[in-house]
């Protein structure tokens, strides 16, 4: 990427060397034909661009300031609306690569396109595949049986894959109607249920009976709960698990203890978390193969955001309270940038007559520093 950054420092943006890259490496995932996440898809020319009025994902062709996707890609780390929404945001030089290509005009060719198909067609997924216990006729009516009735009553529930009998459920959406007594009605999908979203439910260290019956689970999420070490303790049993989050839980170094001793842990999410740096150390042989994150970065990187805040505001006061065409105070909305310094005035006709000639005002601005 950096030498596409330097190559393209050189001359015009070009879209299939500098911006496909980009779009398939950090958007498509999310903005592709499988998935739209806010009605965006970028793998293709003719959904990116305006068609109407109504289209509010458009990019202007030479005008990124009202170009949405430019707009999203430049956010702040802890705006809602950042893109990416996963992982680290674009680089300062991959977001100006997007507003110079917009501001250039946005050219996509047809040998774009092309080469994103050749790209996503290369991309050979591997199939998917658990070494689940056999089923009988009797158990899978049931389990089909209470797809359905959880599915009624709102639950996200689908099976992983069509060559599989492998099911994912996700109860976060439910909030605080999810309890510790909801997850008896897991109880009959235990033999193939691998995936478990519990993110932000009401559930406790009351759910830890009920949790090590799904012994078949790959990917457990209860961040944002008020699950415990009691319940971490239950997940002992758990053999199979791979990937945890226990983010904003209240467990602690001594839950964490059971967590260490999953055989088949590979990553574990702790921010928030009551576990320490130094109980992580203490389970350091145990955890040798799992990437444990505990979140520091993200402090660093909120802090290093608010400080950007924080400089962006100090460098945008005006240097003045009062106007100096009328001599009231000023409205920081009416300004102008007049050698390097932002210079604000009362009402617009003022910044007018202050930019038709600024040589009769300047001696009524505070002096440089």
């Amino acid at each position: 990427m950096l030498a596409s950054l330097s190559l393209c420092a050189q001359g015009k943006v070009d879209f299939t060397k500098h911006i496909a890259p980009i779009l398939l490496q950090r958007c498509i995932e999310c903005h592709g034909a499988e998935e739209q996440e806010g009605d965006l898809r970028l793998d293709a020319r003719e959904f990116v661009f305006a068609k109407g009025d109504e289209d509010f994902w458009s990019v202007i062709p030479e005008v990124p300031d009202d170009s949405e996707l430019v707009r999203r890609l430049g956010l702040e780390i802890d705006d809602d609306e950042l893109m990416p929404a996963n992982g680290e945001p674009l680089s300062k030089e991959e977001q100006e690569l997007f507003r110079r290509w917009v501001a250039e005009g946005a050219d996509w060719p047809e040998e774009g396109d092309e080469f994103i198909a050749a790209e996503l067609a290369a991309q050979v997924l591997p199939k998917i595949t658990f070494a689940l216990p056999e089923i009988s006729g009797a158990q899978r009516d049931a389990i089909d049986a209470a797809i359905t009735a959880m599915r009624k009553a709102g639950v996200v529930i689908q099976r992983i894959a069509a060559d599989t009998e492998a099911v994912e459920v996700n109860l976060s959406l439910l909030r605080d109607k999810v309890t510790d007594e909801t997850l008896q009605q897991l109880d009959v999908l235990a033999p193939v249920l691998v995936w478990l979203n519990l993110g932000r439910t009401a559930i406790g260290d009351g759910a830890a009976a009920r949790l090590s019956k799904l012994t078949q689970l790959r990917r457990l999420n209860v961040s944002g709960t008020k699950m415990g070490d009691r319940g971490a303790a239950s997940l002992k049993g758990l053999q199979h698990l791979e990937y945890l989050n226990l983010y904003g839980t209240q467990v602690g170094d001594r839950g964490l203890a059971a967590v260490a001793a999953l055989p088949n842990l590979k990553q574990l999410y702790l921010w928030q978390s009551k576990v320490t740096k130094k109980g992580v150390r203490s389970h350091k042989k145990a955890l040798a193969g799992v990437q444990v994150d505990l979140g520091d970065y993200v402090e660093a990187r909120l802090a290093a955001a608010r400080k950007e805040i924080s400089d962006r505001a100090e460098r945008n006061k005006p240097i003045n309270d009062t106007c100096p065409v009328s001599g009231t105070d000023v409205n920081p909305k009416f300004f102008v940038v007049h050698e390097e310094r932002r210079v604000a005035f009362c009402c617009g006709k003022c910044k007018a007559k202050f930019e038709k000639d600024p040589s009769k005002f300047v001696s009524k601005l505070p002096a440089k520093k």
